[in-house]
């Protein structure tokens, strides 16, 4: 079974190599979304989605002290979830479900400020993003030569990648992008082939459709620019020849693009915006909160992460809220976004000017591309790539050169010297 082999390699990944274990981690949630749709959800495949990895970040951070006295938010966040799912659960598999995927998410951010702290992670990530920019396409490859998952028309597939876990491709098209002018080394050959694949994965993502897919990635690129206005030539040349390559090479995927734009109809009409599911279900919020007029429900949240009977009574069918901001504000209430937005303007915001220069050139775009995620949805519950977004992040945000640190201790004992002198 393929799942079960991929928990045992992982295991094997964090007993062998614990340096690679992060990685790993990432590489395991993506495959396992590439093939989990051969396979009903039951109890064992559930394990060795949540419990094994979470299991083994655990004992990871333990390890590594990962978790300290400044994660306190952290702590708060996870017990006030917890205790949500007790009181106000909806479906208690679902509920539970999706607190666990919240934990592994967040847990990443710990993992990445370890690492950061002891190595250049971006840097060491560039031979991982091409892998993954190889991977994707091979197979979307693969899921149409053998008819694989589904898609929005018969003709064309993304597999079992479906919706919110092709949001992976616009983040590794971007870090493709970001090496290819940050690595000067480079030979012209690699950075050649490192173009081709940004824009056979660009053409995917025009081809699949997926909006929010195609924002992040401009989102991305408009937020980098502002960082290294050097480069901003560069750039628009960049884009220039990834859009005419688009051109010339769309004779190649024309047919899919119709076939994929005809069952699409409604996104091309701007008029019908304003029937937007997402749109409409902030509405459909407010009318909730003050017909029922609890005070409780509106403080603490309706159903944790079940929105799936609100969806029946709004839309008709089974829709569960979309967008991350309204399934946390639903589900949690006001006290529960305050929480998680404390929470991200903790470890992402708050000391951020002792981000490096180079580092603030992906950091920022990757946190936009985080932000723009949130408005659409899915980062709750999304294993593809919501977990290397996090660890991406914070292992940018925590890296400090060789120098720095020194610097930054010697200033700590020169402090400390000091203060024993005053006193």
């Amino acid at each position: 079974m393929i799942l079960i082999a991929l928990g045992i390699l992982l295991i094997i990944v964090f007993l062998v190599n614990q340096k690679l274990f992060p990685i790993g981690l990432v590489v395991f949630f993506l495959l396992f979304d590439m093939f989990d749709g051969f396979y009903k959800d039951d109890q064992i495949f559930a394990a060795i989605r949540y419990i094994i990895p979470l299991a083994l970040i655990l004992v990871y951070l333990f390890a590594h002290g990962g978790l300290r006295k400044s994660d306190s938010i952290f702590l708060v966040l996870i017990v006030y979830l917890g205790l949500l799912m007790i009181y106000i659960p909806g479906d208690i598999i679902l509920s539970a479900k999706t607190t666990l995927a919240i934990l592994i998410t967040l847990l990443m951010i710990p993992i990445g400020r370890e690492i950061g702290e002891n190595r250049d992670f971006l840097q060491e990530f560039e031979k991982y993003n091409r892998y993954l920019l190889i991977l994707i396409p091979l197979y979307i490859i693969y899921a149409n030569i053998f008819n694989i998952g589904r898609s929005y028309a018969e003709t064309f597939t993304t597999g079992f990648l479906v919706t919110s876990r092709m949001y992976i491709a616009p983040i590794l098209i971007f870090l493709g992008v970001h090496y290819i002018f940050m690595n000067k080394n480079r030979g012209t050959m690699i950075k050649l082939f490192d173009i081709g694949l940004i824009l056979f994965n660009i053409a995917l993502l025009i081809v699949i459709t997926r909006r929010t897919s195609l924002v992040m990635i401009v989102g991305a690129f408009f937020v980098y620019m502002l960082w290294n206005r050097q480069l901003i030539f560069k750039m628009v040349i960049l884009v220039f020849c990834l859009i005419a390559a688009l051109i010339f090479s769309y004779p190649l995927y024309e047919a899919k693009l119709a076939a994929q734009l005809e069952k699409r109809e409604r996104i091309q009409d701007l008029e019908t915006y304003e029937e937007e599911g997402r749109y409409l279900e902030t509405l459909f919020i407010i009318d909730y909160h003050e017909k029922n007029e609890d005070p409780l429900e509106l403080l603490f949240g309706v159903k944790l992460w079940d929105t799936f009977s609100f969806g029946i009574k709004y839309f008709g069918r089974d829709r569960p809220i979309h967008s991350d901001i309204n399934m946390i504000f639903y589900s949690t209430g006001i006290f529960g976004l305050m929480l998680f937005t404390l929470f991200f303007i903790h470890y992402f915001l708050v000391g951020n000017g002792k981000i490096t220069s180079d580092n603030r050139k992906a950091y920022y775009p990757l946190l936009a591309m985080f932000v723009m995620v949130l408005i659409p949805g899915r980062f709750i519950g999304t294993f593809t790539y919501a977990p290397l977004l996090m660890l991406l992040l914070s292992a940018i945000k925590y890296y400090r050169p060789t120098e720095e640190v020194q610097i930054e201790k010697d200033d700590t004992v020169f402090q400390e010297k000091l203060l024993e002198h005053k006193i």
